[in-house]
């Protein structure tokens, strides 16, 4: 039971991750729109939005190879990672309306 909720658990992940990274590809095409300190800002934000993105990737890879003592901790921190990330991608919306 234990393993089939951590297969779900990874899948759920990646299939997050997936639609994430298409909404991030629509905002970077949403970009070019703005000009000047405006795309600077963007494009600034927009780096630290695939960053956590990728720091959410690292977790889900950590859980993949975690031991089964081990996964519950590194699911936990998963969770927090695609929390921030989640913030942070709201956050990026309602700045760039």
């Amino acid at each position: 039971m234990a393993t089939q909720s951590r297969n779900e658990f990874i899948e759920r992940m990646k299939e997050r991750l997936d639609d994430l990274d298409e909404k991030i590809e629509d905002l970077k095409k949403r970009g070019d729109k703005f000009e000047g300190e405006a795309r600077k800002e963007y494009e600034n934000r927009l780096h630290d939005l695939r960053e956590k993105r990728r720091e959410a990737k690292r977790k889900l890879d950590d859980i993949r190879s975690a031991s089964e003592e081990k996964w519950q901790q590194v699911k936990d921190e998963a969770e927090h990672a695609w929390k921030a990330l989640g913030n942070s991608f709201n956050y990026f919306k309602s700045h760039f309306k």
